[in-house]
């Protein structure tokens, strides 16, 4: 109706209109519990039609501050970002700031409907957790947002962006994949245009080389981060060089396809090829061959990334000369890469 209600409207109200449960209400509004698109659609409509706002929100409101923090991410079941997001909630603990979550998948796969979404609630920060790249089109719109920002896992320019040290991950992988017996080296990477791809690529190619080894170009192929490209990527590697002898993952995706594909061809892993992978998934520890791979410091950044956030909304400073902070993986040797002794 859009007039105000001549009487207080309470959580009960809109629950009986959205045909929910008050609880529901609650999840809705401070994103600690995942609602469903429609449950969220029907309640937001309630909320709108009664002018319901909760005491809480009101006196923030009074005050110029909601202290709402948006926490936009692909997919919040993703392992990844629950990682990210547990060390973000740790940095909110004690500080009367809630974290609103949002997810593309929320949004049927529409990253600029989500971000949308988000910047039309009264929210003090925005947290960007990801473990994909955002769309080229929203690179502008996040850096002139006037709500203050910081990125997790993607460096966006303008915007304080907390990252891994990807280049010294590919130089370690060099190193360690040396020092388990590697002589005749090879890589399978994800996307040939993400910036992940391309500085553990450069950090694995410049110690290869200080190592005294030679990484073929032919031995270099790009696809997908995903099981099937270890698996089709490793056999053309074999087919074309059956000297290769140590290959380094993207992802534990791949090298879980690459492992499978070197043993259905009689490879013994590690025995005649080592295989490293990158980001100690679930699974890595599992696989009938355990994964030699990289944990990064998912919590470390999250916890990280919204003190640097935190900061911004209390200072009310914006970022002028914003700076990168990287942070370092943790190798993990599993038998994937080397003989270990029970």
């Amino acid at each position: 109706m859009g007039e105000r209600q001549d009487r207080n409207v309470t959580i009960l109200d809109v629950a009986r209109m959205a045909g929910v449960s008050p609880s529901t209400i609650t999840h809705t509004l401070n994103g600690k519990r995942p609602v469903g698109a429609d449950t969220r659609d029907r309640v937001m409509k309630a909320i709108a039609a009664l002018n319901y706002v909760p005491q809480a929100n009101a006196r923030s409101l009074r005050a110029g501050k909601s202290r709402i923090i948006g926490c936009l991410a692909m997919d919040i079941t993703e392992t990844f970002v629950n990682q990210i997001v547990r060390g973000a909630e740790r940095g909110l603990s004690g500080s009367g700031l809630s974290l609103l979550f949002v997810s593309k998948v929320e949004f049927g796969n529409d990253y600029e409907a989500a971000y949308a979404f988000l910047k039309s609630h009264s929210i003090d920060g925005l947290l960007l957790c990801h473990h994909l790249p955002l769309g080229p089109s929203l690179y502008p719109a996040v850096a002139r947002n006037q709500v203050p920002t910081a990125s997790v896992n993607m460096e966006i320019p303008g915007i304080i962006s907390v990252i891994p040290d990807n280049f010294q991950g590919g130089l370690q992988a060099a190193e360690h994949l040396y020092a388990a017996g590697m002589r005749h080296p090879a890589m399978i990477c994800g996307p040939e245009n993400r910036l992940s791809v391309q500085d553990r690529l450069r950090g694995f190619r410049s110690h290869v080389k200080d190592l005294g080894l030679e990484l073929e170009e032919r031995n270099v192929l790009f696809g997908e981060y995903d099981f099937g490209n270890g698996y089709e990527s490793s056999k053309k590697l074999m087919d074309a060089c059956k000297e290769i002898d140590g290959i380094f993952c993207a992802n534990d995706y791949i090298a879980a396809g690459t492992i499978a594909r070197l043993t259905e061809m009689g490879v013994a892993v590690p025995d005649h090829v080592r295989v490293l992978g990158f980001d100690n998934r679930d699974f890595s520890a599992f696989k009938p061959i355990p994964i030699s791979t990289f944990e990064q410091p998912l919590q470390e950044m999250g916890l990280l990334a919204i003190s640097l956030l935190r900061n911004l909304i209390d200072t009310g400073e914006r970022q002028g000369n914003v700076s990168k902070y990287v942070l370092q993986s943790r190798l993990i040797p599993r038998a994937s890469t080397m003989k270990l002794t029970p």
